[in-house]
Parts: structure tokens; sequence; C-alpha cells
């Protein structure tokens, strides 16, 4: 099993950062590949929603530079 990736993502209801720990970085690789769902939650409004184009492409520049600096 590969390391997480945590980021973070503004929760639509309270607007506090929640960080998100539960996904592996080839999981999130391949969700903003396919362009399928990346899931956040916060645990003060038991709310789910899907991370928006704006923190998607925040987290694929991460991930990138990550994986450039292992190269």
């Amino acid at each position: 099993m590969s390391d997480s990736a945590p980021f973070s993502s503004e929760c639509p209801t309270c607007k506090h950062e929640r960080l998100l720990t539960g996904y592996a970085r080839e999981e999130l690789i391949e969700l903003l590949r396919t362009g399928a769902d990346i899931e956040a939650y916060c645990i003060s409004c038991d709310e789910h929603w899907p991370l928006p184009t704006e923190e998607r492409a925040d987290l694929a520049r991460t991930l990138a530079r990550t994986l450039a600096r292992k190269a």
C-alpha cells in the first residue's frame, strides 16, 4: 500500500479548512486523471462534498511537484 497524500478542502457548510488523509497518492492521481469525484468530509458538520475544480487543480499541482522531487 502506498503512502497517503494529505490535502485540505474548505467545508461548504462551516467554511473551515479540513485536512483530508484518506487517499493514497496513486489513488488521487487516478481520480484526477479520470475526472472522478474526490470526496471531502467535515467531521464537525458531518458533511461530504466533491472537491471543487480549483482545489482539484491545486492538488494536481502539489502531486506533480512531489513526484518531480522524487525523480
